[in-house]
């Protein structure tokens, strides 16, 4: 059975219902022979091509079983207050009749058609932000959106989804009894909310992650001489500060000990390494000249354990790292170097 035929026939049994309260006063076999006869006028009035409400075709409940009372030879109802001061159903009736009453019906009657149309898009989405709502709300470094992400695998998120909405598609097209149907209702609006409050909470970080990228950018531009003056970072690349030079030769053989200056012969000199990846606190060990005076141009830089954590912690024998490798990098291949002629 189709929506419009649900929406009549529970019209007409709104209609019955309201009429059969206004004959209540009658003897059973009264009032059964006059429902009877109004029952096999709706059922036919059903077949007819009217969108019209009942109470606009057939007039008020009230009013109506007043003139079947009257066809029937029947006395009119004692009190008919209800009649002249019509309750709540009663004015809405009235309103329905009216031609803004049918515009408004009219009007909701287009919405509820185009709600249930929306149904299938709304099944597809609440089977998406049942997966996608719990990632956002595990912080894991990783993008969760538009593609969630579960323990960080992107494949994982798909198959999640895809077995979500086939769910929560099967689970829409099902007819569930009143309660489970108004469980699920809630679940979904729960779902939706958190939805929209997770969203602002991303956007909200993410609009403090811009800011604290764009304080570090300006006082690396701006403020670059307050930072060499107390050493932080005395070199500043695109990507960060500088905390060690890695000098090889024109064959990519390693070089130590190298001497670096920059334009002006000042020697370079580079920022700490503060961050370390076995959690050990080191020292820079500064080669020294014959002076003894230390040589801090000297590179690449030589740190050793301290004996703490980067937390204060003392860190047990043998847990730092003692060899620092160098990184792989792609280096150039130099032509080889013409012999100069004799003579």
């Amino acid at each position: 059975m189709t929506a419009p035929e649900d929406s009549a026939t529970r019209q007409a049994q709104d209609y019955l219902a309201a009429v059969e309260h206004e004959l209540a006063d009658l003897p059973p076999e009264d009032r059964s022979a006059l429902l009877e006869d109004l029952a096999q006028h709706l059922e036919a009035l059903a077949g007819e091509d009217d969108d019209r409400p009942l109470a606009v075709r057939l007039g008020l409940p009230a009013q109506y079983a007043a003139d079947l009372r009257a066809a029937a030879g029947l006395p009119a109802r004692g009190s008919v207050v209800r009649i002249a001061t019509p309750g709540v159903r009663d004015r809405l009736d009235a309103f329905l009749a009216s031609p803004a009453g049918r515009r408004v019906g009219s009007a909701g009657h287009e919405v509820w058609r185009l709600l249930g149309e929306l149904r299938p898009a709304w099944w597809v989405l609440r089977g998406y932000l049942l997966v996608l709502v719990p990632c956002l709300l595990v912080t894991d470094g990783f993008r969760d959106f538009p593609v969630p992400a579960p323990l960080g695998s992107d494949e994982l998120g798909v198959v999640l989804v895809l077995a979500a909405v086939v769910g929560s598609v099967a689970l829409g097209r099902r007819s569930l009894p009143r309660p489970a149907n108004i469980l699920v209702t809630a679940f979904g609006v729960v779902l939706v909310l958190a939805s929209f409050a997770v969203a602002q909470d991303e956007l909200q970080q993410q609009q403090e992650q811009d800011y604290a990228y764009a304080s570090y950018a300006a006082s690396s531009v701006f403020t670059l001489p307050t930072e060499v003056a107390d050493g932080r970072y005395p070199l500043v690349s695109r990507y960060g500060p500088v905390t060690d030079v890695l000098p090889y030769a024109a064959d990519g053989t390693p070089l130590d000990g190298v001497l670096l200056y920059d334009q002006d012969g000042r020697p370079l000199k580079v920022g700490f390494q503060e961050w370390w990846a076995d959690g050990c606190v080191r020292a820079l060990e500064q080669p020294r000249a014959a002076d003894g005076v230390p040589v801090p141009n000297s590179y690449p830089q030589v740190y050793e354990p301290t004996g703490s954590g980067v937390d204060g912690a003392l860190v047990p024998a043998g847990t730092c790292d003692t060899d620092d490798a160098r990184p792989e990098v792609p280096l150039p291949t130099f032509p080889p170097a013409e012999p100069t002629p004799s003579g």
